[in-house]
């Protein structure tokens, strides 16, 4: 288990934190109310905290002593303070303080949980900083470490392209404008050929004191802007506002690809990205399958056990498929009880073991609903590998052989 340091000594500031630590993150609040208690804490959890929350003034340590203690150990820190820090850029120096908050209630703690979420999820993202100046990219990479983002480097245009090339799970990019061979205009340009917004954000970093830079980036595609000599803390407000960003193309897009009730990609989903999977297959002469599977008598189901009970039902076709289904195969819900599933790179024999199996596994399944209801059921498997003239041809027989499963018996496999 994970767990974030919490030192404050308002009980009602670290009962909340902890509850919400542990409720929106899945991490456990370890409190201290002391810094005593906060050195009896990282003794005995030592190594295992992934941040810490602290506030400036403990009874104990009135002056922000408990927060150069804790830093000591590498912990990314969020300050928690009665007011506003006034010397913020010394305050900064401090590598591992990532962040302060001013206690004002429900917002601050709001706040503090969104940094902790980020700190998280910033493990996975990187971000990449093009300048041709090393001083400046050893700072960029100082700054943007401290949020546990990934970072990359290049020192010129060129060079950018390259390693967006070799990463192309880049999110951010930090570019300078006056560099050599490819300055960072032509960089923003080449980047947006490739790359909408909602995929690589462009943060611009300038020197240069011309006022229609700015507006010339943002023509181009760029993001955002900021000319050198930026504060630590505008730094951070500038990069929380794009990664939020980001992360709200990103839940829209989910939004728009799942299934509401089972968390499955939907229809949608699945056409628009089968289509250059079936068109490789088609064109390499390997095989693929797409296999529609079908509830036998779902109707049944709900008319005797009710709409709540057959919403049940289509959870557990996931949770099955889930089970018997490796990643790198394709599961949709098609709409009602329909799903799709989409074999890639499975031989003729592979195929139908593989189906067999998922058939097997409902017929034995049971579902226990309450200690006096349980629930079982079939399903149907029409399944094709004929790589016919589309994915929506090959969509279309195998619904047939859904149907010819259907209609000689049910709970049957038809793979043709």
């Amino acid at each position: 288990m994970n767990f974030i340091l919490i030192v404050d000594d308002s009980k009602t500031i670290t009962t909340s934190l902890k509850v919400l630590i542990n409720e929106e993150l899945g991490y456990h609040g370890v409190v201290a109310n002391t810094k005593q208690e906060c050195a009896d804490a990282l003794l005995k959890y030592r190594g295992k905290f992934a941040a810490a929350l602290l506030d400036l003034h403990l009874p104990d340590a009135p002056n922000g002593e408990v927060v150069d203690f804790v830093t000591k150990f590498d912990i990314p820190t969020i300050v928690l303070t009665g007011s506003e820090i006034q010397d913020d850029e010394s305050f900064y120096r401090n590598k591992s303080i990532v962040d302060y908050v001013i206690k004002d209630g429900g917002f601050a703690i709001g706040y503090v949980l969104e940094v902790l979420k980020r700190l998280v999820r910033n493990k996975e993202m990187k971000v990449l900083v093009v300048d041709d100046s090393k001083v400046f990219v050893s700072q960029m990479q100082d700054l943007l470490q401290r949020y546990q983002l990934n970072c990359l480097v290049a020192y010129n245009g060129q060079e950018a392209m390259k390693v967006l090339k070799e990463n192309p799970d880049i999110r951010i990019v930090f570019t300078d404008y006056n560099m050599p061979i490819m300055d960072g205009l032509e960089l923003t340009r080449n980047i947006r050929k490739q790359y909408k917004k909602d995929r690589v954000s462009i943060i611009v970093t300038s020197g240069s004191d011309n006022k229609k830079i700015p507006s010339k980036f943002l023509k181009y595609g760029a993001n955002d802007f900021l000319y050198k000599g930026f504060t630590n803390e505008e730094f951070y407000a500038r990069l929380n506002n794009t990664l939020e960003v980001l992360e709200l193309f990103e839940a829209t897009q989910e939004k728009a690809n799942k299934d509401f009730l089972t968390g499955m990609y939907n229809r949608r989903y699945l056409f628009d990205v089968v289509q250059e999977l079936y068109a490789r297959a088609k064109a390499k002469d390997t095989p693929l399958c797409t296999a529609i599977i079908d509830i036998d008598k779902f109707k049944n189901i709900n008319d005797r056990y009710g709409h709540d009970i057959g919403d049940i039902a289509i959870k557990e076709v996931v949770k099955i498929l889930r089970l018997n289904i490796n990643e790198g195969s394709l599961i949709a819900r098609l709409g009602g009880e329909e799903f799709c599933v989409v074999l890639n790179g499975y031989t003729l024999e592979e195929v139908n073991s593989k189906l067999e199996m998922i058939r097997k596994a409902f017929e034995e399944n049971i579902i226990e609903i309450t200690q006096r209801l349980s629930l079982k059921y079939t399903v149907s498997i029409g399944a094709t590998m004929q790589l016919v003239g589309s994915f929506d041809e090959m969509m279309k027989k195998a619904d047939e052989n859904l149907y010819e499963a259907k209609n000689s018996g049910r709970n049957k496999v038809v793979l043709i």
